[in-house]
């Protein structure tokens, strides 16, 4: 879901290395991110440029730079800063419990849940690393070691392990107040429910409401609710499934036309046609 305004640009790159998996994802827009990990995984996420804004996990901010850890299955939703630069690097559990040694309490520690590592990686190294396998994956890939490339990345892994305890990141305790408050706005896709009736819903006061959100996704809940409709449409549009845009507006509860295509424009930087246009002739650039 993107949250910040503006024309959206994001990159990923992926490939494998001997069993070790590498995503560096690059996007322009602050987003609230959801995903999974095959159960058999271990994850590590590194940030390859300052963030602009805290991490928000489980309704934690972190606001100095750090590694996440994460086991395999569902992982946890999390509010990340615009223009961040992420590199994601997974492998099976047992092989990285095997080179780690004196680190295995804390791995054996992410199977309760994710943990942070707030210590400072040598992020350039990395970078440089990433974008040297990168060619030579390319240009000459007869002659990489892709053996020794998996080792280097590990040896990134292994270091920020060894600096310093991981901290637990334990769900924040509004978070079952977001969580519940959210069943309540989703299920109203049809229109926006108003907050006080969210609130009788689940039985707690507006301020209470207010304060949980902020907290948890950094946002109120009537930007939630705007920011999820919004987001939905866009996704369809992106994708090119539907005629007109304005049936996909009002089947997300738009039904001032004039007033969506402009909330529209101040979010995604571009108007619904626009999206819908570029959907039809490239799915795969939208």
């Amino acid at each position: 879901m993107q949250l910040s305004q503006g024309r959206f640009e994001g990159r990923v790159t992926h490939f494998e290395l001997e069993g070790l998996r590498l995503v560096r994802d690059h996007s322009s827009q602050a987003l609230l991110k959801r995903g999974g990990l095959g159960s058999a995984f271990v994850g590590f996420s590194f940030p390859l440029s300052r963030p602009d804004a805290p991490l928000i996990c489980q309704g934690r901010q972190y606001t100095q730079a750090g590694v996440l850890a994460v086991m395999g299955g569902d992982l946890p939703e999390v509010r990340v800063a615009a223009n961040l630069d992420l590199l994601s690097l997974s492998l099976d559990y047992q092989k990285l419990a095997i080179l780690s040694g004196e680190t295995r309490e804390a791995m054996d520690g992410l199977r309760a849940g994710p943990g942070y590592l707030p210590v400072a990686s040598n992020h350039r190294a990395l970078m440089l690393l990433f974008d040297l396998a990168c060619q030579w994956l390319v240009l000459r890939p007869d002659l990489v070691s892709r053996h020794a490339l998996r080792d280097a990345f590990l040896g990134h892994v292994l270091d920020v392990m060894e600096q310093g305890p991981m901290e637990r990141v334990t769900p924040s305790v509004r978070k079952r107040v977001v969580d519940r408050a959210r069943e309540v706005i989703d299920a109203h896709q049809d229109g926006p429910i108003a907050i006080p009736s969210v609130c009788h819903r689940i039985g707690v006061s507006r301020r209470k409401l207010q304060y949980c959100f902020q907290e948890y996704l950094g946002i109120s809940p009537a930007s939630y609710m705007r920011l999820a409709r919004l987001n939905a449409v866009h996704r369809t549009l992106a994708r090119g499934e539907t005629q007109r845009v304005q049936d996909e507006a009002v089947r997300w509860g738009f039904f001032h036309l004039g007033h969506f295509a402009l909330e529209y424009r101040r979010l995604f930087g571009e108007r619904p046609s626009e999206t819908l246009q570029r959907g039809r002739l490239n799915p795969a650039e939208s």
